[in-house]
């Protein structure tokens, strides 16, 4: 039985095979594969990894130049053990932006422990073929709604493996206990990993402060419900400052509730108080505020322009987010390849309309008003064309149809329904200017799907990435892609020591799939409609779907803070 070579002496070889606690990498991996005419050019790495994140094994050397010497290869691997899991034959994207590689991969329980060439003697339990395939980590969803119990299958489809809930100020579940919510997924045995924020409209139900203005208790109340949550596993906190109750969010109220996050090292993720093209920037100065003043790292949920038209607006607005970061804060953002919205008709609705005041005492009393508001806020985005209803009566239908059918203006139908009536689908958004803001290498992939909404982004996000963005319009090489869906948010959230590489050591989420196949099949008459393309994905060290076909596996967990993990701020726990 043959040692495995490795680039140096780290740690201990225990019967022939290098304990995973050591993380070199085997010699002889293949030489890079260039990137195919289709996918453009490779984008440049960047240095977005969280500070003390682990790196991926260092990758293969590079060719010697004309008139050096070749090193030959070393031999393939070869072991009598028996691994729980091989992949076999795919070229891999390990998730930092680096190009692909021809190599193998090796599981034992849910680690990876060699990535290299695996001589075809060596078994495993299971065997997953790559051939033609790429091998890549299992991809996050950085802003999502979705169940990760029983609602995760379109993710899985997609090749997502981990989701972050808790999003735009509301906690999951309940919106109680965040220690609760994760040993109550644990219990249920999820698909898919799961990790939590802490959502500020939960905490100001639970704070007993609700829509209005808090008193120094009540935000101190909040401050404490935030620490809690944190402390028991939350990777930060989310707020919806466009929806009630955070609309009625102070500054003082932000600065404090902010300050539990930034001493935890956490991340505040923010649906901003207006995406509008008129009021974006004061918005994203809001939030850069709050994390300047509470020491925080911040987050734009779901990136995006209402209005606004055009590459250069979107450069101005990616010029804001530089100068934050050069001003000292970190600044993040996640952005879905759509060009609609999907929220409650409350967005349309002037304050006066909603809580905490009452809205039939505003239809009856301001009735012109609210009218005119109504007229010209839908004009302002797009027209009653533009807004596809997705529940209630008229689902299906857009506004222009259903004013038509009902033979009275639009902002009659809106009036009749008020601002909890429905939820619809807005076509608001330039794909110019949208396609521009991926560009920053910061900006991830979040779906903002799940819970129900008549939106193709929660089953077609990912795969329209990969299908559209990388194989037809060549905007970006697939290994930046798998960057931005895989490590970049794993770092962001602090979960990326072990996870969101494909490198020995790192848990073994990961996906096989042939690029040229993945099609993103959903669309808003047919929103639900799952993704193809997924040869096998693996969650855990386990395949959860394999030759395209879901299996009864329910391997993922519930993803703690590593602050929770050591006894909140300043460690000491277990």
């Amino acid at each position: 039985m043959t040692e495995m070579p490795v680039r140096r002496s780290c740690g201990v070889l225990a019967a022939g095979l290098l304990l995973v606690a050591c993380s070199a990498s085997p010699q002889g991996d293949a030489e890079p594969l260039p990137d195919s005419p289709a996918q453009g050019p490779r984008a440049p790495s960047t240095s977005t990894s969280s500070p003390g994140s682990t790196s991926p094994s260092a990758g293969p050397s590079a060719a010697p130049g004309p008139g050096a010497s070749a090193v030959a290869p070393a031999p393939p691997f070869r072991s009598d053990e028996v691994f729980d899991l091989k992949i076999a034959g795919g070229s891999v994207i390990d998730g930092t932006g680096a190009p692909r590689r021809a190599a193998d991969v090796l599981v034992r329980g849910d680690r990876i422990v060699l990535v290299g060439t695996v001589d075809p003697s060596v078994r495993a339990s299971t065997v997953l073929d790559a051939s033609g395939a790429v091998v890549a980590p299992g991809f996050v969803d950085a802003h999502s709604h979705a169940d990760p119990v029983g609602g995760a299958t379109t993710l899985l489809a997609q090749g997502v493996t981990t989701i972050v809930v808790g999003q735009d100020g509301r906690s999951p579940g309940d919106g109680g206990s965040i220690r609760g919510y994760l040993s109550g997924v644990e219990a249920k045995r999820p698909i898919v990993n799961v990790a939590t924020l802490v959502g500020h409209a939960s905490v100001r139900v639970r704070a007993n402060v609700g829509a209005g203005r808090p008193s120094s208790g009540g935000i101190a109340k909040m401050v404490a419900l935030v620490a809690t949550a944190l402390d028991e596993g939350a990777v930060g906190l989310s707020t919806g400052l466009e929806y009630d109750p955070g609309r009625a969010a102070t500054p003082d109220e932000l600065t404090a509730i902010a300050k539990p996050v930034g001493e935890r090292g956490g991340l505040i993720m923010s649906h901003l108080r207006s995406e509008d093209d008129t009021d974006v920037e004061a918005a994203i100065d809001e939030l850069v505020a709050q994390g300047r003043s509470g020491g925080a790292r911040v987050h734009i949920a779901h990136l995006k322009v209402v209005g606004g038209k055009g590459a250069t607006r979107a450069r101005t607005l990616l010029a804001r987010l530089e100068a934050a970061r050069k001003a000292g804060v970190e600044v993040t953002a996640d952005w879905y390849p759509y060009t609609a919205s999907y929220t409650g008709l409350e967005i349309l609705f002037p304050d006066f309309a909603r809580p905490p005041n009452d809205y039939e005492a505003a239809k009856r009393d301001r009735r012109a008003a609210l009218r005119t508001h109504l007229r010209e806020r839908v004009t302002s985005r797009n027209g009653p064309e533009a807004t596809l209803f997705g529940t209630g009566d008229h689902a299906g239908k857009t506004l222009a149809f259903v004013a038509a059918e009902k033979r009275v203006p639009f902002e009659d139908v809106l009036m009749e329904l008020g601002p909890r009536g429905a939820s619809a689908a807005y076509f608001v958004m330039d794909e110019p200017l949208q396609s521009v803001l991926f560009a920053d290498p910061r900006v991830m992939v979040g779906s903002d799907g799940g819970g129900g909404g008549a939106h193709p982004r929660g089953a077609g996000s990912f795969a329209r990435v990969i299908e559209e963005m990388v194989k037809r319009r060549g905007e970006l090489s697939l290994e930046e892609a798998v960057r931005r869906m895989t490590s970049l948010p794993l770092d962001t959230l602090r979960l990326g020591a072990d996870r969101g590489r494909v490198a020995p050591d790192e848990v073994a989420d990961l996906v096989i799939f042939v690029p040229e196949e993945v099609r993103a099949r959903a669309s808003f008459t047919v929103p639900h409609r799952a993704a193809t393309g997924m040869r096998h994905v693996v969650v855990a060290g386990q395949p959860v779907i394999r030759d395209g076909r879901a299996t009864t596996a329910r391997p993922g967990r519930a993803l703690r803070a590593p602050w929770a993990q050591r006894g909140g701020v300043g460690g000491g726990g277990g």
